[in-house]
């Protein structure tokens, strides 16, 4: 944004500048040549004031040679560029090839101003008053060669165009200062929202830039402590909730300690005392702030083969056909391993609950399509979803909530994956779990 700020303010002034400049340049040039034009004419028409006062009646009214010599003496340097052109073709001063231009001041009788190669001539035709029907013989001529015309032009265009660079570098400078005061804050900002979307909810931005832009600063440390006020209430009710089940599984532990069958018993202690360690772990990472948490990674593999081991038991109890496929290799996702056991044990327990004895089912875990890609498929012979949005809560049909898939979903969305439901080669329900790349 501050480069194209800066790019936008260089093309506007550039444009701005060009529009003075071009017409001030060619004012100034115009004046630098009317201004020695004037001179010379000033000069010729003087000139030939000079001549016709210096007529006498003995020349009968006529400019001699000797006397259009002795004017141009007079006149001094300020003359080397005029000529006094006679009829019949003597002149006196600067010498002159006769031109188209002295022939219709011959012919014409007026003054006039003409542009030739090399500059400009100023022609003033003398008339004698005492016989103004006569024919002109006298002509001053005045040439202005073009330096003259250009004098201080190039030196004026010059400053003009150093001028308009110094204007547009000065406004490009305070294009990009004003660029950089809105940028600045809104890169903090944006800096701040994506350490906050990590895990740090301390993070703040002190509000600056134009007041639109810092009131946003304002609203966002706002939404930050907001969310983080929000957080630790709902860590607090998560691990208030989870202290609670501590009363129930302490009553179950004592039933199940007196019970007389004493492998039944030890069975029921041990699942016991692996939930409290579920519940105690549960209120750890609720009170732990997510900061702190870091990434955490699992090979799917193994979680699969060791959960599908567990389940293989109350499989066979049931005559379900079992088929679990794994490729080699390590197969990583970008959740805990605990959160992933879990996370099989709900597609797996969905399989024992919502279908007949006796069903199959198959799990498989495999590299996906795109690099790094994981794919988690579990599937039934049983009779199927009723419709795709099965996932969502309070939509399975089937006498359940639909939380489990729900969670399902939530899990691989954290990694940039997701889920979809279909209906399985063995003819029952079929639910592919996409988990995105792992990163380390």
């Amino acid at each position: 944004m501050r480069q194209r700020v800066a790019i936008l303010s260089l093309a506007i002034s550039t444009l701005v500048v060009i529009a003075f400049m071009i017409p001030l340049a060619l004012l100034l040039s115009n004046q630098a040549q009317n201004r020695a034009l004037s001179r010379s004419e000033t000069l010729a028409q003087a000139i030939a004031t000079a001549l016709a006062v210096n007529t006498t009646p003995e020349d009968d009214g006529q400019v001699s040679l000797a006397a259009a010599q002795d004017v141009i003496e007079v006149f001094g340097s300020g003359a080397d560029a005029v000529t006094i052109l006679f009829a019949d073709g003597e002149l006196a001063g600067a010498p002159v090839f006769n031109t188209d231009n002295i022939e219709v001041a011959f012919s014409e009788a007026r003054a006039f101003t003409a542009f030739t190669d090399g500059g400009a001539e100023v022609l003033v035709p003398l008339e004698s008053a005492d016989v103004p029907d006569r024919r002109v013989d006298v002509v001053v001529r005045a040439f202005v060669p073009e330096a003259d015309l250009t004098e201080g032009v190039w030196v004026a265009w010059g400053m003009i165009a150093g001028l308009g660079v110094f204007l547009v570098i000065v406004a490009v400078v305070a294009a990009d200062r004003l660029g950089r005061s809105v940028v600045r804050p809104v890169a903090e900002l944006s800096e701040a929202a994506l350490a906050l979307g990590g895990g740090d909810l301390d993070r703040r931005v002190v509000p600056s830039g134009p007041d639109e832009i810092a009131d946003v600063g304002v609203a966002f440390n706002f939404l930050a402590e907001r969310l983080r006020l929000l957080l630790a209430e709902e860590r607090e009710s998560v691990a208030d909730l989870s202290h609670r089940l501590r009363t129930p599984l302490t009553a179950l532990r004592l039933q199940a300690e007196t019970l007389s069958d004493s492998e039944a018993s030890k069975v029921l202690v041990e699942d016991i005392n692996r939930m409290e360690a579920a519940v105690d772990r549960m209120i750890q990472e609720a009170r732990r702030p997510a900061v702190e948490r870091g990434p955490e990674h699992a090979d799917l593999g193994a979680i699969v083969r060791h959960r599908a081991t567990f389940w293989k038991v109350l499989a066979d109890e049931q005559d379900r056909p079992v088929d679990v496929h794994t490729s080699g290799g390590r197969l990583p996702v970008a959740i805990s391993g605990q959160d992933l056991g879990a996370l099989v044990d709900t597609l797996l327990g969905n399989v024992f609950s919502h279908t007949d004895p006796g069903t199959g089912y198959r799990i498989e875990a495999r590299p996906g399509d795109e690099d790094g890609q994981v794919i988690l498929v579990v599937e039934d012979s049983g009779t199927g979803f009723e419709h795709d949005s099965a996932h969502e809560r309070g939509e399975s049909g089937g006498g359940s909530t639909g939380l489990g898939l729900d969670i399902v979903l939530r899990a691989a969305e954290r990694t940039g994956g997701g889920l979809k439901l279909g209906e399985s080669a063995l003819g029952g329900a079929r639910v592919e779990v996409k988990f995105g790349p792992a990163t380390t």
